[in-house]
């Protein structure tokens, strides 16, 4: 209706505009609009669009109009009582063009045209047309000025709002979303008129998740600020959102009929579900659900309690979504329940067609960070902490122990993943105790309960074991192509294979000529031709028998075997190339015919590359791609041909056979992306070569899509530590920064940010000497990555750069530096994504990441403290002093003063994440103040910002020692610690009850007294285990890739806090439960807790046995808690 109008309001021009005066058409137009007779309504529609078009050709002058403002409105205003709904909507129209500045719009108040616009809007629900039109001038308004918002028009809309699903009227959406807008800008004039607590009955309402976050946001936004925050009535507005759940008998409508009653609950399930998820994604939301005394996070643990099957099932996905956890499917079966949530199963987009390898390996393989921050764990470590000290973990087992099967499958996997998490990124003292679940425990142990839940809490028992033997294992990849090239990188680094074949040789290898024989006719290949039926496993113990040369054999029967075996997997056979990806033996063939390197190669390859050849020039529907390559075995050709180029023999073969050649060709051949995306993921590049060549033409010759996944690819073969990438690979990845594709180059940068995290490729890219100019912030940000080390700061430093970069920090990239890091949480926590190409749609409803990371960008000061000349260039400029001002100083009554207050927190946090520059900040004394931000702010925002900011700051062992002396507690580990050695001073009032546990494991100690301040070396050294005793670890068939993600003899040392999280002690000890009894401080088992770091041994290391130890913590009761509402720590 509303693009019917305009478009009407657009045609209708009569009468014309006369050549004369502007003043003299105005004064025509006006005179006929206020005429109440003798002028047709559409004459009046006509005259109302002309004195549009005259208003937007001259500028708002009264001079020019030749009339006043108020003269004008009059006139105007007649128009909005027409018994014309067309000529109403015209008159709004005029208006919104006429209303430009607070002035006009403080004498259309006046003159009381807003109870116009309000009739208006309330007129009639088929006027869709005219209420458009005053909902567009009412959003005129709150963009003019919000302050000056009627209250006449804010009841229609709050009216609208709250009874407009009921009435079925199309604009309540369009109501409410203005209501929040206003709300935002003027939030008093919304909360005199209820229209909080309309917003809040919307959130019920609504199931679409970017509109319940949006609706819920406002009110948490309104949170977040002291002056906006007395507007909401925090213990009453904000938990309506928990009702669905808290109230059994719930009724969000009482009309609603009995029969849609079921309906209707799981929808305010829903709906209530996502507002509880969104509110946990922000601070403000955090500090006030998780309050002392009746908070909202106490409500729903203690749900978990009741015996009520739907809330609990409910609740058990509301946590799965907020500790970012995939839900498992509905059954009662808990391996396939676990299955179903491993992160390496199938997904849709590792097909050919899609993202292929490089989506799979993104998952499976490591990001390279070691010692940067994931802010992600240090919101996930404040909410875990703050669930588990309410009680969560008991409510999980009464929800285990007392549920029906599917319920307690869900949560048993929910109870592994929480202890799991706790265990990674939780300090020690706050996570040793959990794992020994006494309740749990006692349950399956005892027998004066009743037989059934005992029963239930044995079996939760072992599924926890299950599930923590398959966390052990780690990561494994679910495709062939991955597993190819991680076994090709774990031989190349000569370690033993961490990823064993599914089917291993059953039968005993007996060295004698019977014994072959009679496996070769048991094998059925000789006197079966149904290939299938043959007995695989047999064979694959053939082609390895030993001292056998298949091609050099003298016996007839084993030329047979060898040639019928061939014609089963030659393409031109269309045997093997022809089964269907999803056969039941497909994995098994394959792995048999990657092993078939014994005879006849050559024949085979020079078929397969025949095969290749055959597609070269054709049409697209006559090429491979369109004949079965993406849902095929054929593709699996590609495995066996990758796994000769590994070989130098291999090589030779391939180049003899000219497939090297051919695959060269192909790269500027259309249509080919399949068979590209297959080459580039199989070919072996640890060796200068032809496959290099392939790999360098793809990345530059390809169409766009092909250039893209080849350079994914490189990120794939940098986290598979490739042998020798520092030399070949940033060169390439430095070549498709230049690419015209913008995704291309983005990409590429992105891979190259990563790669910096080890320093011979940062080396390598110093060297190169990358122009990095043209591709924005981003390109300055890698930039900076060069000064923290000696070589890349005096490149730069020789170009006046640094000087240059310290003074455009200071005005301005501190600011910019806050709206990057900020954007990327929102875009890690909400449904928001950046608009990409002028897309201004930033909210998508079902694209939200499983378990993203926010990596701590780059910041120029954090780079220079990696070295004693960047500390003294901040120290001559004044940098500390000047932010420290800033933080003692906040200015937190405009949103531009707390953003220069978290800039300045920022910046101190980088300064701080190195030795060096944490001197700087204990010579100005600055971190007791930001302790007090993170504790005592009245923006919870900052209290955010500052919880990051520590975990920045405890990122070297002295930030951690420091932050200890004021009570915070650190986690000492590195994220891809297995399992962490805890120093003594930690955990010292633990010593006296382990000391009767004898520990299995030899500790080698290294000298401490060496700190470095580089990113790697900033990290305290820590002893590690002997190679020779960490088998013992894990002694599972199939070991973790990860236990080897790098060479057996680097003895480099564990990192104490590269993740960077570590959660308040007061704060954990407030929300403990009451039966947990406070130590006194005069016990003598926690006398070392008064002690100073410099006074404790740095070199006493014990082992943490987390999962089979029990251990007694006992918080120190001298840490008097202050509570959250004033003084919280989130």
């Amino acid at each position: 209706m509303a693009i019917g109008l305009n478009a009407c309001l657009s045609y209708i021009v009569f009468p014309f505009l006369s050549p004369a005066e502007p003043s003299e058409n105005f004064r025509e137009i006006l005179q006929n609009v206020a005429k109440p007779h003798g002028v047709s309504n559409m004459r009046k529609l006509g005259h109302l669009n002309n004195f549009i078009k005259l208003l937007c050709s001259i500028s708002h002058r009264e001079e020019n109009f030749g009339f006043t403002y108020e003269e004008i409105i009059i006139c105007l205003r007649l128009a909005l009582l027409n018994e014309a709904k067309e000529v109403r909507a015209a008159g709004l129209r005029a208006l919104r063009y006429l209303i430009r500045d607070t002035a006009v719009l403080q004498k259309v108040l006046r003159l009381q045209v807003d109870y116009l616009i309000a009739r208006c809007i309330d007129i009639q629900q088929s006027n869709e047309g005219e209420r458009t039109q005053a909902l567009r001038l009412v959003r005129k308004i709150i963009t003019v000025n919000a302050m000056l918002f009627p209250s006449s028009v804010a009841n229609s809309l709050i009216a609208v709002g709250t009874d407009g699903l009921q009435e079925r009227d199309r604009m309540v959406r369009a109501a409410i979303a203005i209501v929040c807008e206003l709300a935002l800008k003027n939030p008093e004039v919304v909360a005199k008129r209820g229209g909080l607590s309309t917003i809040l009955k919307s959130v019920i309402d609504c199931q679409l998740s970017r509109i319940n976050e949006a609706l819920i946001t406002t009110i948490l936004h309104l949170l977040n600020h002291p002056r906006t925050r007395q507007y909401v009535r925090v213990d009453v507005e904000l938990e309506q959102i928990l009702a669905p759940f808290t109230d059994f008998h719930y009724r969000h409508n009482a009309d609603t009929a009995e029969g849609q009653l079921k309906e209707d609950r799981e929808a305010r399930f829903l709906s209530s579900r996502m507002a509880i998820v969104a509110a946990f994604r922000s601070w403000s939301g955090i500090i006030n659900l998780c309050k002392v005394g009746n908070s909202g996070i106490q409500s729903l643990i203690g749900l978990l309690c009741i015996p009520n099957m739907e809330v609990r099932k409910g609740l058990l996905e509301v946590l799965y979504e907020i500790f970012r956890l995939p839900v498992p499917i509905v059954t009662e079966d808990f391996t396939e329940a676990l299955l179903s949530v491993d992160p390496a199963r199938f997904q849709d987009a590792w097909r050919l067609s899609d993202g292929f390898l490089a989506a799979e390996a993104k998952v499976i393989l490591p990001h390279r960070a070691r010692s940067r921050p994931d802010l992600m764990d240090n919101y996930l470590a404040f909410v875990l902490s703050a669930f588990i000290s309410s009680g969560l973990l008991e409510g999980l087992v009464e929800v285990v122990t007392s549920s029906d099967d599917q319920l307690a499958v869900r949560a048993t996997i929910l109870l592994g993943e929480l202890l799991h998490m706790a265990n990674t990124i939780l300090p020690h003292s706050h996570s040793h105790h959990l794992h020994c679940l006494p309740t749990l425990i006692n349950m399956a142990a005892s027998f004066d309960i009743a037989q059934q839940k005992r029963l239930r809490a044995s079996a939760a028992v072992n599924n926890l074991k299950c599930f923590h033997e398959k966390k052990k294992k780690g990561l494994k990849p679910h495709s062939l192509y991955l597993d190819h090239i991680i076994r090709k990188s774990v031989s190349s680094h000569s370690r033993k294979e961490s990823h064993s074949r599914v089917h291993r040789d059953i039968y005993a290898i007996k060295d004698t000529e019977e014994a072959l024989m009679l496996n070769l006719r048991d094998s059925h290949i000789l006197n079966h031709k149904q290939n299938l039926e043959w007995n695989w496993l047999l064979i694959a113990t053939i082609l390895k028998w030993p001292h056998v040369n298949l091609r050099n054999n003298k016996d007839e029967h084993m030329h047979k075997f060898v040639r019928r075996l061939l014609y089963f997997y030659k393409p031109s056979s269309k045997l093997y190339g022809g089964l269907a990806l999803d056969h039941p033996k497909a994995r098994q063939l394959t792995v048999v015919e990657k092993c078939d390197g014994q005879g006849y190669l050559e024949d085979l390859v020079k078929d397969m590359v025949s095969w290749l050849s055959s597609s070269s020039g054709l049409k697209p529907e006559r090429c491979l791609q369109s004949n079965g390559l993406l849902t095929t075995l054929s593709q699996h050709y590609f495995l066996f041909l990758g796994t000769l180029s590994a070989h130098p023999q291999g090589v030779k073969l391939l180049e003899k056979c000219g497939l090297f050649q051919c695959l060269l060709n192909l790269c500027s051949v259309k249509n080919q992306d399949a068979v590209l995306k297959l080459a580039v993921s199989t070919l072996d590049y640890s060796r200068d070569g032809l496959a290099r060549v392939i790999l360098s033409k793809s990345l530059t010759a390809a169409t766009d899509a092909c250039r893209l996944y080849s350079t994914k690819h490189l990120r794939v073969l940098l986290r598979a530590s490739v042998e020798f990438f520092s030399s070949w690979g940033m060169e390439l990845l430095v070549t498709q920064l230049h690419d015209h594709s913008k995704a291309v180059s983005m990409e590429a940068l992105d891979i190259l940010d990563e790669a910096c995290e080890d320093k011979a490729n940062l080396h390598a890219l110093i060297q190169l000497k990358p122009a990095l100019s043209h591709l924005g912030d981003k390109g300055l940000l890698l930039l900076l990555r060069f000064l923290s080390i000696p070589k890349g700061f005096s490149y730069l430093n020789e170009r006046g750069y640094i000087s240059k970069q310290l003074d455009k920090w200071q005005k301005e990239y501190n600011l910019k530096y806050v709206d990057l890091i900020e954007e990327q949480l929102n875009e890690a926590l909400t449904t928001y994504r950046k608009p990409v190409d002028g897309d201004n749609y930033v909210r998508r409803s079902n694209q939200r990441l499983q378990r993203p990371n926010v990596y701590l960008p780059v910041h120029l000061y954090g780079q220079l403290v990696h070295d004693k000349t960047g500390c003294h260039l901040l120290e001559a400029q004044s940098v500390v002093p000047d932010l420290s001002y800033t933080v003692r100083s906040p200015m937190l009554d405009t949103w531009e003063g707390i953003k220069q207050l978290k800039s300045a927190l920022w910046a101190l946090g980088n300064i701080g994440s190195s030795n060096w520059g944490l001197n700087l900040l204990q010579e100005e004394n600055v971190i007791p103040d930001i302790l007090t931000l993170a504790q005592h702010c009245d923006v919870l925002s900052v209290r955010g910002t500052c919880v990051y900011v520590l975990g920045v700051i405890s990122k070297t062992r002295q930030g951690c020692e420091v932050l200890k002396q004021y009570g915070w507690d650190s986690v000492r580990h590195s994220r891809r610690t297995l399992w962490p050695v805890t120093p003594e001073e930690v955990d010292a009032q633990l010593t006296a009850e382990l000391s009767s546990v004898p520990s299995t494991l030899s500790l080698n100690s290294e000298s401490t007294s060496s700190r470095h301040n580089s990113e790697s070396e900033s990290q305290p050294n820590m002893y590690i285990l002997d190679d020779d005793k960490c088998d013992f670890l894990d002694q599972s068939d199939e070991p973790s890739f990860y236990l080897h993600s790098k060479p057996v003899k680097d003895r480099s040392p564990f990192t104490i806090l590269a993740s960077t999280r570590f959660v308040r002690t007061r704060f954990l000890n407030s929300l403990s439960l009451p039966s947990k009894k406070l130590r006194s401080t005069s016990d003598p088992k926690n006398l070392s807790g008064t002690r100073t770091p410099t006074e404790l041994k740095m070199g006493s290391m014990r082992r943490n046995r987390t999962v089979t130890e029990p251990s007694v913590y006992s918080p120190n009761q001298g840490d008097v808690f202050t509570p959250v509402t004033q003084a919280p720590c989130c």
